[in-house]
């Protein structure tokens, strides 16, 4: 992996010229450009000797460019301190020709108020200098130069409440203000000196990166490090030779992520960093081995105009820029903290953009948007980022694949709150258990990261933690005893859309029947959406008296019908879906057959005496002699709950 990244970013670098400057915004702070004259003073015929910027937001790209091109060859190795040049810790920079700190580093407190003091600053620029002299290896009349920008900068910073810029009141009134009291402490002062060439700047930065890539040059069997020294390389990595209880004993040529390489190959892994840093990559990256055009594609399009997301990127090249497939490519996931963080790394043999045959979410459960509208059309989905904008999305309520008006969000790898995850915690656990595998089946192509099993235990669970928190919003709408006994199915459907999760769970249960063949690797296996449609065929031949229930499936099924049957007659006042958690709790069927028979005496008083459709399901359930167990069943027993119960065919028909 590590030689695909170095070729990567050299392939990169010399086919998009200037990449490294792309995003690149200086530090925020005060940047002073010196010129001194033949004898190493300031220069006269200048004001204070220098040329000065304060950058903030907003600033002229001019300005911008100017700057960074003298700091980016003054940048320390990493975020963290311990390869700077000043043992202070006060200075950032690392560069003969540069001195960087911060605004806090020359302040101090007196009777409450933060005033200029430069006592903490002068004292280390000339030690700071001569260890940027060594370190960077310029000749001796760089070494002058050096030395007499460490002095001017006393004088300098000995003016630098002098700097102002000018700044327009409201009333459009401008006044000089003071550039430093306008300054907040954690921006920078930087000070360039400019009677060096940036070829100069950047030959003595690469000579400082040469050796401080390295985490320590014991790895190295040269007294002098070349382009061609090999170490170990401090990319992602921060063994070194002083914790040998760090090192993999069992690889004597890979230590750490990023093994042993040559100096030059760990400055294109720091470049590497640096490209990540400034945001130039999409994330996830695709790294293609030996097709850099595909590479350079990818980056081109990730930077034109808004950044666009991978799931752009992918459509993109495989309609706009007629890309037929995308194979054997290594796919980076990474987040930008303070330093980088690599979430996942894996090799993809080939991505599978379109599903070979299209998938259907059949409406198995019958959902209707309105009384008007009529029943919602099946959903197609072409693409495995349709499967993720609208089936993960809808598994994990919102919450894992987040999409508010056009803002679309994932969240595979990075904390979550369980306070925002609608749900509670079941859908939180849910979350974190199953997220990285839908990561792997989506971007990874990996078909063999579901499973049956997994896809049951995820739809069950989605569907309870919306059971558990299920709300009835209207109550005043809640009608009488006789009223809900002689309803059409129409009325009932209505009715249950006052549940807050009535739509949530019959798309959920859609999902799981129609798409659990994606899942097994069984090609026999029978399409679990038609068999919805045959046992409602059943139950409707079994209320007419005509069959009787003869598989556990049919069972299931027939014992949701009478449940939601009977939860309907249920005169509680919050009555909520949470009602069928005591029934989904029955692990064998007798003991669902019991507690449906304590419902019926509960509710024997609401139930027609009458023989009929209710009558004829009853009898099939309880006399139902097989002791099967539930746990596989559930899923035809909360299908049977949420379709249309067949018990109120009568009465739509007499209606008729």
């Amino acid at each position: 992996m590590i030689r695909e990244i170095i070729n990567f970013t050299s392939d990169l670098i010399s086919d998009i010229p200037g990449i490294m400057q792309w995003k690149v915004l200086p530090n925020k702070g005060l940047h002073i450009f010196v010129d001194l004259d033949k004898e190493g003073h300031l220069k006269n015929d200048m004001k204070y000797g220098v040329d000065y910027y304060y950058y903030q937001e907003g600033n002229d790209d001019r300005i911008i460019s100017t700057i960074i091109a003298y700091e980016n060859e003054g940048k320390r190795v990493g975020t963290t301190m311990n390869k700077v040049l000043d043992k202070n810790k006060q200075i950032f920079s690392c560069s003969p020709f540069i001195v960087s700190f911060k605004k806090k580093s020359i302040l101090s407190e007196e009777n409450k108020q933060k005033v200029l003091d430069l006592k903490k600053i002068i004292p280390i620029i000339p030690g700071y200098l001569d260890a940027a002299d060594k370190a960077c290896a310029i000749d001796d009349n760089l070494i002058q130069l050096s030395k007499a920008f460490g002095l001017s900068c006393e004088v300098i910073l000995n003016k630098i409440k002098d700097f102002v810029i000018s700044q327009t009141d409201k009333n459009g009134v401008a006044t000089d203000v003071s550039i430093f009291d306008k300054m907040k402490d954690d921006e920078y002062v930087s000070l360039y000196l400019r009677n060096v060439p940036l070829e100069k700047y950047k030959e003595a930065h690469d000579v400082y990166l040469t050796e401080k890539l390295f985490n320590d040059n014991k790895y190295n069997n040269q007294k002098s490090i070349t382009d061609e020294t090999f170490g170990l390389s401090g990319f992602l990595n921060g063994l070194n030779a002083k914790k040998p209880f760090l090192v993999h004993r069992t690889a004597s040529e890979f230590k750490g992520i990023s093994g042993r390489v040559q100096a030059k190959e760990a400055r294109a892994l720091n470049d590497f960093e640096t490209l990540l840093s400034n945001k130039v990559l999409p994330n996830p990256l695709p790294i293609v081995i030996d097709r850099r055009e595909i590479n350079r594609k990818c980056i081109s399009i990730f930077n034109e105009g808004k950044p666009l997301s991978y799931r752009e990127i992918i459509k993109r090249l495989f309609s706009d820029e007629n890309v037929e497939e995308l194979s054997n490519y290594y796919l980076l996931n990474y987040t930008k903290r303070k330093s980088i963080v690599i979430n996942d790394i894996d090799f993809v043999p080939l991505f599978k953009y379109v599903f070979p045959s299209k998938l259907v979410i059949e409406n198995v459960t019958e959902v209707f948007l309105n009384k008007e509208s009529g029943k919602e059309n099946d959903i197609k989905i072409d693409t495995v980022f349709d499967f993720e904008r609208i089936v993960v999305r809808e598994i994990f309520n919102n919450s894992l694949v987040k999409i508010k008006e056009d803002r679309y969000s994932t969240n595979y790898f990075e904390d979550i709150d369980p306070q925002y995850v609608s749900g509670g915690d079941v859908m939180f656990l849910l979350i974190m258990k199953y997220r990285k595998a839908f990561y792997d089946y989506i971007y990874k192509s990996k078909t063999n990261a579901i499973n049956t099993l997994m896809f049951d235990d995820m739809m069950y669970n989605s569907i309870l933690s919306d059971i558990r928190t299920d709300e009835y919003t209207n109550e005043k709408h809640t009608k009488s005893l006789k009223q809900t006994n002689n309803e059409s199915q129409a009325e009932h459907e209505h009715r249950n859309e006052k549940h807050t999760k009535f739509f949530s769970i019959k798309r959920k249960i859609n999902i799981w029947f129609s798409l659990y063949k994606l899942f097994n690797n069984n090609k026999n296996t029978v399409i679990m959406a038609s068999k919805v449609t045959d046992l409602m065929s059943k139950m409707r031949s079994v209320v007419k008296g005509d069959s009787i229930l003869e598989t556990p499936e049919e069972f299931a099924f027939g014992a949701g019908q009478i449940v939601s049957y009977l939860i309907d007659r249920s005169v509680a006042s919050d009555k909520t879906y949470a009602l069928l958690e005591p029934y989904l709790q029955k692990t064998k069927s007798n003991f669902l057959q019991d507690s449906i028979s304590q419902s019926i005496a509960t509710y024997k008083h609401d139930i027609r005496t009458n023989k009929g459709p209710f009558q004829a399901l009853a009898s099939n359930v309880l006399t139902f002699d097989e002791n099967v167990d539930m746990k596989p069943l559930l899923k035809y027993f909360l299908a049977g709950c949420f379709c249309s119960c067949v018990i109120y065919d009568k009465k739509q028909s007499d209606n008729n």
